[in-house]
């Protein structure tokens, strides 16, 4: 407001700004697995692969959560969201006490259930001074990691009670005192024990888990309590094919549940997407038979699985079967970043794959992606590529996943860019406002190779007249519009002719890639 000099009331007009319309570039993954330490059944938000192995642990444990979470970040991945999972009953954090010397103990807890805190041990020792209060120091050790506390105090007004002081600092236990009588006797390597992963038991339902609100969720029911992740695997489900006492056909049944949870998931929540795993070591009939069994445009199927380099092999020439899941979910994160949700998550490449466990024919590969599955393929010189880009719907109209994925990205811009215009007053200039707001965005989208079509009226159209809201819809609060838009629609198959010409006639050879 311009400076004046004369008292009064002054009345300034502000422009009304319309909210932009923006597209979300970023693609979020969220996987549900087996992991060596770290929170159960709690979602977590991870942006590389240290930070998740600083919470969930190494490569030595029986899932292979961890090499899939790797294998995202390496194919181009930059944030996922972690769930760990295990049969609660079975899961326990391992324990450790020091008795006292005057009477009473003290006890250590692991900060998470399973195996990997039996390696904890404890080194207690006096220190020697003058002061009347015997103080000690204390070292936790788990296989690399070395966690030393000097000077302990038991007196609770010290600066160094040994109560908040080691809870405040320590990743590797929880400490309690139970009426401890003096210091805790000396020791060199006192083990902690008790700790179990409970993996063995694990059913369908301990992955398919259940959301209850914050802070009260299980396996793939905890990413519904947000709405930022866009793609949902569970690289660990192959676990449940090892589970004693059935048949294959009752293990695949539990494996079929788990995946029906993550493509049902998709499916209610608008812009997220399954990525699949055929089950493990299944041939081409048994792929393409499972493939069948869904019939959803929010899910696609990935065969085979992939071999890549065991990061437990000091000698680097071994490698170890891992499903495609983590892979697929770091390529489609890095193609939508790179060049846009609206190009096809194919014909690029797993790095770190180092071969394919199967190498279908010709005949099996137009077999597979007829029945709806990706096929990986190895190509010589070019490492392991993903080739194909289909959905497990019937519906031709989302055939492919750039399509189906594109239309919801659209949709939940529009949603969430338009929200500005709720409660405002339902008049004609506020439909006008909407129309060109949404023709701005789509206007912006075919410019930058979103939409098919020549021109923006091929590539789209927005409808918000008086025909789609009549008086007595205004009358109820109601407001009307409508968007077309064509989506690009990826290249299959390419052919190419060849004309050879001999003596005035001409011979026509057709190939197709």
């Amino acid at each position: 407001m311009n400076a004046v000099s004369v008292p009064g009331v002054y009345v300034e007009d502000q422009k009304y700004a319309l909210s932009p319309l923006r597209m979300d570039k970023s693609c979020c993954a969220g996987f549900v697995g087996i992991a060596e330490r770290g929170p159960l059944n709690r979602l977590v938000l991870v942006d590389s692969f240290d930070a998740y192995s600083g919470i969930f642990g190494g490569f030595d444990t029986a899932g292979v959560l961890p090499l899939s979470v790797y294998s995202f970040f390496k194919c181009g991945g930059s944030r996922c969201a972690v769930v760990r999972v295990a049969a609660e009953k079975e899961a326990r954090p391992a324990r450790l006490s020091l008795k006292c010397e005057g009477g009473g103990f003290i006890r250590f807890t692991a900060k998470s259930e399973g195996a990997w805190a039996n390696h904890i041990a404890a080194r207690v020792w006096h220190e020697k001074g003058g002061s009347a209060e015997k103080r000690f120091s204390l070292r936790l050790s788990c296989k690399k990691r070395i966690e030393t506390y000097l000077d302990l105090s038991l007196n609770p007004k010290s600066g160094r009670y040994y109560l908040p002081f080691i809870n405040s600092r320590s990743a590797l236990c929880a400490v309690e005192g139970e009426n401890p009588k003096g210091p805790p006797r000396e020791c060199f390597a006192l083990r902690a024990e008790g700790g179990a992963d409970g993996i063995a038991d694990m059913s369908a339902g301990d992955f398919i888990g259940w959301y209850g609100g914050t802070g009260r969720c299980r396996g793939i029911g905890a990413f519904e309590g947000r709405d930022d992740i866009d793609l949902i695997a569970a690289p660990d489900l192959s676990w449940l094919l090892l589970a004693p006492g059935k048949s294959r056909g009752e293990k695949e049944e539990n494996v079929f549940s788990a995946q029906a949870a993550l493509v049902n998931q998709a499916r209610m929540f608008p812009g997220r997407f399954a990525v699949l795993d055929a089950p493990d070591r299944c041939d081409i009939a048994q792929a393409a038979a499972w493939a069948r069994k869904f019939d959803s445009a929010s899910a696609a199927l990935y065969y085979p699985a992939v071999e890549v380099l065991d990061p437990l092999d000091p000698g680097g020439a071994k490698t170890v079967r891992i499903p495609p899941s983590g892979a697929v979910c770091g390529c489609i994160a890095a193609q939508e970043a790179r060049r846009g949700i609206f190009y096809a998550p194919a014909n690029v490449t797993l790095c770190g794959a180092a071969a394919a466990a199967y190498r279908p024919t010709a005949a099996e590969e137009d077999f597979l992606y007829s029945s709806g599955v990706n096929v990986l393929k190895y190509f010589p010189g070019q490492g392991v590529k993903i080739w194909g880009c289909r959905t497990l719907s019937s519906d031709p109209a989302w055939k492919y996943i750039n399509v189906r994925r594109t239309f919801s990205r659209i949709s939940r811009s529009l949603k969430k860019g338009t929200q500005w215009a709720v409660f405002e007053p339902n008049t004609g200039n506020l439909r006008k406002r909407l129309a060109r707001q949404v023709s701005g965005f789509l206007l912006d989208l075919w410019t930058a190779g979103c939409l098919a079509g020549t021109t923006p009226g091929q590539a789209f159209f927005v409808r918000c007249d008086e025909e789609l809201n009549p008086p007595e819809n205004a009358g109820r609060g109601i407001l009307t519009f409508e968007a077309g838009v064509a989506i690009t629609r990826p290249l299959e198959f390419f052919r190419i002719r060849i004309i050879a010409e001999k003596e005035g006639g001409s011979v026509y050879v057709e190939q197709s890639l």
